[in-house]
């Protein structure tokens, strides 16, 4: 497998979309408390977006080769879906350093700009896709490609946001709602993993009989893959578990320690995940 640096710029840029999305999610939520206490909270991972954002695009440089190729391929926006996505990766990242920039020098999260930069990622993971839907590598030209970019979105989003903002609120004793958003992000990581799920049920009936021999030539190129890809369910139901305990246990305090173990650990899941799905171009 070569293609690291694929690996590392989508991972890390859907898990920014993921988290964006959540922190307007959870800024809806706790608003209430006021502008200062807002910020406070959701300021930590909101720069930790903007970061993962700027590795996903050194990531997608180191690929391109220099960057110089990058505004070479955007050329052809408008027959080729590496230009797009190129153009549209290029605006979530502004956008997502702008709205972290706005924030510090503000003291405020501007709930508009979380709503419009997820937006944005969330058609960047779309024109991802199509990039592999479009090729003619069987495996990646399916719509399983389009629920594997979102659910790991949503579930790396979901389990970052957590790990980094509950802290906060309870030193600021809002149990409540660090209870309230614990919930929201074990449910919307569930939802992940279930069109992940859902991609890999409908992968056979969306081959067509053209593709059904490719289908299988890519089925029997993962065989020695097998073992990862079991691992990797093992480890993220471990993860999931995890969240699930912390959000529903009744112990109103569990220590947050469970949080960031369960973002290494569907971090790692998710790794092996797209790994695998390398693999089958490689």
């Amino acid at each position: 497998m070569h293609e690291w640096a694929l690996l590392i710029f989508s991972i890390c840029v859907q898990t920014a979309i993921g988290g964006m999305f959540m922190l307007w999610l959870y800024q809806r939520n706790i608003s209430k408390s006021g502008d200062e206490t807002t910020f406070t909270i959701l300021k930590t991972p909101l720069i930790i977006i903007a970061v993962l954002s700027l590795i996903g695009l050194g990531a997608s440089f180191w690929h391109l080769g220099a960057p110089s190729n990058a505004f070479n391929t955007i050329r052809n926006i408008g027959s080729s879906w590496m230009s797009r996505e190129i153009v549209v990766t290029g605006l979530f990242i502004a956008a997502a350093c702008i709205t972290a920039g706005l924030a510090i020098l503000q003291k405020k999260i501007n709930p508009i700009l979380l709503l419009v930069t997820a937006i944005i990622g969330f058609v960047d993971i779309y024109c991802m896709a199509s990039i592999y839907s479009n090729s003619l590598i069987s495996g990646w030209n399916s719509i399983n490609t389009f629920t594997s970019f979102y659910g790991t979105a949503l579930v790396l989003g979901a389990v970052l946001i957590a790990s980094f903002t509950v802290p906060a609120l309870r030193a600021k004793n809002m149990d409540d709602n660090a209870k309230t958003l614990l919930k929201l992000s074990f449910f919307t990581a569930l939802f992940g993993i279930a069109i992940q799920l859902l991609g890999v049920a409908l992968f056979p009936a969306a081959m067509t009989d053209v593709n059904i021999m490719a289908a299988t030539a890519a089925t029997s190129s993962l065989e020695p893959y097998q073992g990862t890809i079991a691992i990797r369910w093992v480890i993220e139901v471990i993860g999931i578990v995890l969240l699930g305990y912390m959000a529903l246990s009744p112990v109103k305090k569990t220590t947050i320690t469970v949080a960031f173990v369960a973002l290494i650990v569907i971090g790692f899941a998710e790794g092996l995940s797209r790994y695998v799905f390398y693999v089958l171009g490689s």
